[in-house]
């Protein structure tokens, strides 16, 4: 249990200082992101040899995985583009519209009907981006960025899942 928590809290650590370190880099956010995929490719490709994981043995397989890594980089993009082009409490905020694309998007997806409590509640979370949007207008830019990354993010929530359950 105490092992669960700490992963917990060093999860929410990294993810909490994602936000600082994407606006104290001073790359832009297409190279910033382009490096952090080619350490996490490294990485990846350090664990995989070094606990022996065999390859997928399927290229279909590959390629579906292969869609969730193109979806995670224009997300990641998304997510910097937001906090250069505004600050980082705008990028965390657009945190919050992933209720929303889930709420949207899980009924497309898996052909199921809408949940109206979910988008009742998700609606919640617009109407507060929108009193931020519509108050500052020198976080427009950010905000929009914001959303296209949590569109992003809500595709690749449920791109995994499917993913998950093929392979």
């Amino acid at each position: 249990m105490k092992k669960s928590y700490l992963v917990l809290h060093t999860a929410v650590l990294l993810a909490g200082f994602t936000g600082v370190f994407g606006k104290l880099i001073t790359l832009n956010q297409i190279p910033l992101v382009w490096f952090r995929v080619l350490l996490s490719t490294i990485i990846l490709f350090l664990v995989l040899k070094l606990f022996k994981i065999e390859r997928l043995k399927s290229t279909k397989d590959a390629f579906k995985i292969a869609k969730v890594g193109v979806l995670i980089t224009i997300h990641w993009i998304f997510f910097y583009g937001s906090i250069k082009f505004s600050n980082i409490s705008i990028g965390v905020v657009c945190y919050c519209l992933t209720s929303f694309f889930t709420a949207v998007l899980e009924p497309i997806i898996n052909k199921k009907r809408f949940s109206a409590a979910q988008l009742m509640l998700s609606m919640l979370t617009l109407i507060g981006i929108s009193l931020i949007f519509h108050f500052d207008s020198s976080y427009q830019l950010g905000i929009i960025l914001g959303g296209n990354f949590k569109y992003f993010c809500g595709s690749i929530y449920h791109l995994q899942r499917a993913i998950s359950q093929t392979i």
